[in-house]
């Protein structure tokens, strides 16, 4: 998907149209390498893990942002399962493996987060089905502080982690991870940063629009886009003069 802005109360940093054209590109290449169906077999198979992991990642969020509010908690816990929110990118740095077709899913910690594509998708979702309805309970283990993830997953996790494992055979199909390059992460932050700042309307173009473009038709539209922005932004300036 592409953002394309509708207002911009404030101008953008001058940067703003290198970096617009740079994520043209960058949530092409999404797009068009993105997920295909989630197999819930595959969720089943992972879902015990996962848990724990999401636990672990909220308890870790928190501490390394000094989040302590309830709202801030409360958040936390909304977006843990949103790869496209920070509180939940680490579902983007596993890997899905197995020794062979008879064996059971498990995940693999990479040191970069990866395109979220197929296996990233059966994370999340596999997350949002270890959580759902454990949200109120997580928020307020979280509160307490009184209890280490380790503690937290035997609680939360206890349904996930005490479901069969139903077979997989061969539904699977291994999927390569593909690490994304840290200038990548670092502009989806900053148009972010840029969105929470100037408070940028969004709109969002979907996978056919994406496929109908060329990567000049791209590149111009991110131009204009930029410049549309920036001739908002003055227009907004001298209103207030």
């Amino acid at each position: 998907m592409i953002l394309r802005s509708a207002t911009a109360p404030r101008a953008w940093p001058a940067a703003a149209m290198a970096l617009s054209s740079h994520l043209a590109h960058l949530m092409l290449a999404s797009s068009v390498g993105g997920a295909s169906g989630i197999i819930k077999e595959a969720v089943a198979h992972i879902q015990c893990e996962v848990c724990g992991e999401a636990v672990a990642a909220a308890a870790a969020y928190l501490a390394e942002n000094g989040i302590a509010d309830e709202d801030g908690v409360t958040d936390v816990v909304e977006n843990l399962c949103s790869v496209k929110k920070k509180e939940g990118r680490w579902v983007a740095k596993f890997d899905i493996v197995r020794e062979d077709e008879d064996a059971q899913l498990t995940l693999s910690r990479q040191e970069d987060l990866g395109e979220c594509r197929s296996e990233c998708s059966t994370v999340q979702r596999a997350c949002t089905a270890a959580l759902d309805g454990m949200e109120e309970k997580f928020v307020e283990m979280l509160m307490k502080r009184e209890k280490k993830p380790k503690d937290m997953k035997k609680k939360l996790c206890k349904k996930a982690c005490s479901k069969d494992v139903p077979k997989l055979g061969k539904k699977w199909k291994d999927e390569a991870f593909i690490a994304r390059s840290h200038k990548d992460v670092e502009a989806e932050d900053l148009m972010e940063k840029m969105k929470a700042e100037t408070g940028l309307g969004m709109k969002m173009y979907n996978r056919e629009d994406l496929l109908s473009m060329s990567e000049g038709d791209m590149e111009v539209m991110a131009a204009r886009e930029a410049l549309a922005s920036e001739r908002a932004a003055a227009k907004f300036a001298d209103a207030e003069l």
